[in-house]
């Protein structure tokens, strides 16, 4: 279960499962003066305190005994095993290639082929760490400056970018349907459709999507399923469900599955929430993966299915808001290896079905959607590698509505789409440079070229990454309506991050030329989207248990819509966000969080015409677009937790309080049905969640 509200701290407490270390360890991995991503780094005596070095090779292990030793392990290179007083005293480390595994080194840069470019990579631990993720992965990047989000929706928003113009991937695959607990009145915030204990890295690509991702037009976040995992069994209770999960090695194998189920009725009711009917989901889960001597092949699976009942205020009869939605999603890898060179194929099928009732207009929608992808790639030399491929969308959608029963409509269709795409990337000491092009060929439309650039330089503490591109795709995932439209974006950005220990450092500057087709009152049409953007961040160490991250953007959005010109209503002069993170896994955890930012702008409705055949008001809008603004935005969240060693297994207890100030934070604005009356939406109001999880032996 992945649920924002409330798993809070679902694995801070898997982190915390028995560490009663002394000290902290940091330090900077890198191999020909170049950093390593994806090195594990784990305790000699405790494998379950591990970390993995980020896109810069940094690493920290914390609370570790000064008489131990930490190995630093990486596929094709020279495993090392330092003393923990050796890397106090100097947390550089060096690794050196494995000549004796020549192929294997090949695997792994062929594997990496965008690694070194994207703004910000996580590994699981870092996922469930995160005070503010609430253990979902698509949650732990919102607190990030690059994701521009002015809801509480799990699904990123890139640096201004619409919704939809980013994209989530599993394994390079696209996901169609990325989050669940999408409510219409935002009355809980929405989560990621992917659990988490399946994830083993996840990359934002802020700016420039790698060229083999598929539809992706401005940023992309891509999560890699695990490739190695270790025994555990593990049971989450909570005051809105339950979720199981459970994983087993074998030889050259391993299989995990996982079964959570929510409801929540006992959270409405603590926390009085009257936004509310009713909310339920089921989710399970199966991945299984095996590794061969030049091979490997990975298969996924997972159903979910919500279904939820809210009131709609002021519409007649007090009429509810129904909706259920059931999503299948499988996926199939494959790698070969050989010499340098690396074969890839994927494939996947998604099946979304979708049941809304409100006042008096019913609809069905059906999608199907299936994804092959095959590539070539091969590392050259040290210097040179390049990657071609071809990529793959058919889709089918069938959706039907009527109103009272007076009229009805019913539209299905199809939509193919076909990729060939070349890629590169050159390497000469501390510099790296990534360039792509691909072409893309849809049914009943005309080609459409993407180019991207990114040119990146390195050292030990800075990094300075430049990157340009223009990009086009097609949205798979609006209404009817807005299906299949095109969608275009041409971007330019530089970006700059300071690496210490104890203090790291990011700036970025942004320019963004979108165009698209959007759906809100009262645009529906084409638009086009001007963003200029700065973001900052810092994530400082304070003291040996205490760190403070905090970050700020400032985002100008103009929209031109019809020959007007208007500010979008994602204008924001600034967007704080800030956590101050107390860890002492001997005592208990603490965090607490603070975002706040001006409020978003709206077109109100001036007046309603009255439409006696079908018995409908139509909304009149205000000719000034988006010149209505929401209360300002602030959110005060809190978590503690408390790890408890029981016979049974390691036990964490956790509490999370979201909106401690209970401030009403505007999200929409809804009308009585002859629109004579209005009524403001807040997000999520006080809300306390309590929970325990099972780490057993």
């Amino acid at each position: 279960m992945n649920n924002p509200l409330y798993i809070s701290l679902l694995t801070l407490l898997i982190i915390a499962h028995g560490q009663s270390f002394s000290s902290d360890v940091h330090g900077t991995i890198i191999s020909n003066k170049e950093p390593l991503a994806g090195v594990l780094v784990y305790v000699v005596n405790n494998k379950d305190n591990f970390y993995v070095s980020d896109s810069l090779g940094t690493y920290t292990i914390r609370d570790v005994e000064d008489n131990d030793s930490i190995v630093f392990s990486f596929l094709g290179f020279k495993e090392l095993i330092i003393p923990v007083l050796d890397l106090k005293q100097n947390g550089k480390v060096i690794m050196t290639e494995d000549t004796k595994s020549l192929d294997e080194v090949f695997i792994f840069r062929n594997k990496e082929f965008s690694s070194d470019f994207p703004m910000k990579s996580y590994s699981q631990l870092e996922i469930y760490a995160s005070p503010t993720s609430q253990a979902d992965p698509l949650n732990a990047i919102l607190s990030t400056a690059v994701t521009t989000n002015i809801n509480e929706s799990a699904k990123p928003s890139l640096r201004g970018s619409s919704m939809g113009f980013t994209m989530v991937y599993l394994n390079e695959v696209p996901i169609f349907y990325p989050t669940k607990g999408n409510l219409v009145n935002n009355s809980i915030a929405s989560t990621s459709s992917m659990n988490t204990s399946f994830i083993g890295t996840e990359s934002i690509y802020a700016s420039n999507s790698p060229i083999e991702f598929e539809n992706s037009a401005s940023g992309s976040v891509d999560m890699q399923l695990n490739k190695e995992i270790s025994d555990k069994k593990t049971l989450f209770l909570s005051t809105v469900g339950t979720n199981a999960s459970i994983s087993k090695n074998f030889k050259s194998s391993f299989l995990e599955t996982y079964l959570s189920y929510t409801d929540l009725y006992p959270f409405v009711k603590m926390n009085n929430i009257k936004d509310i009917n009713h909310y339920r989901s089921y989710d399970t889960g199966i991945h299984f993966n095996r590794t061969l001597k030049n091979s490997k092949y990975s298969l996924y699976a997972s159903y979910m299915c919500e279904n939820g009942d809210y009131p709609m205020l002021f519409y007649k009869n007090n009429s509810s808001y129904l909706n259920m939605t059931s999503f299948v999603n499988s996926i199939a890898n494959y790698e070969y290896y050989h010499e340098g060179i690396k074969l890839k194929a994927d494939f996947s099928f998604s099946h979304l079905k979708s049941k809304v009732k409100h006042n008096n207009v019913n609809m069905d929608e059906l999608c199907n959607y299936l994804y092959g992808a095959i590539s070539y790639s091969q590392l050259v030399n040290e210097n040179i590698q390049y990657r071609f491929g071809l990529n793959s969308i058919f889709s089918t959608f069938k959706t039907t509505s009527d109103y009272a029963n007076s009229w009805n409509s019913a539209d299905k269709g199809t939509m193919s789409q076909i990729t060939p795409y070349t890629s590169i990337k050159l390497l000469l000491m501390n510099y790296s440079a990534l360039l792509g092009v691909k072409c893309c060929f849809a049914r009943n439309c005309k080609p459409v070229f993407n180019t991207n650039l990114s040119l990146k330089y390195t050292n030990s503490n800075h990094k300075v990454l430049l990157s340009a591109a223009s990009l086009n795709m097609y949205n798979y995932y609006e209404s009817t309506f807005l299906r299949f439209s095109k969608m275009s974006c041409r971007q330019l950005c530089l970006e700059y991050d300071y690496n210490k220990s104890w203090l790291k450092g990011h700036c970025a500057i942004y320019l963004k030329d979108e165009k698209g087709i959007k759906r809100m009152a009262p645009m529906i049409g084409s638009y086009k989207k001007y963003i200029y953007g700065i973001e900052t961040s810092f994530d400082i160490q304070l003291t040996r248990n205490l760190s403070w991250t905090i970050s700020n953007f400032y985002l100008n959005t103009n929209y031109s819509f019809r020959g007007k010109t208007f500010k979008g209503e994602d204008y924001l002069k600034y967007f704080i966000k800030t956590v101050l993170n107390y860890e002492n896994l001997k005592l208990w955890n603490m965090s607490l969080s603070l975002w706040n930012r001006p409020g978003t702008y709206y077109t109100p409705v001036d007046k309603a015409i009255y439409n006696a055949e079908y018995d409908y008001y139509t909304p009149i809008y205000a000719d000034d677009i988006n010149s209505a603004q929401f209360n300002k935005y602030l959110n005060v969240c809190m978590n503690i937790s408390k790890a408890v060693d029981f016979s049974f297994g390691k036990t964490m207890f956790f509490l999370n309080i979201t909106n401690l100030f209970n401030c009403n934070n505007n999200s929409a604005i809804y009308y009585n049905t002859d629109y004579s009356k209005s009524y403001k939406m807040n997000y999520m109001s006080r809300s306390i969640f309590l929970g325990v999880i099972v780490h057993f032996k």
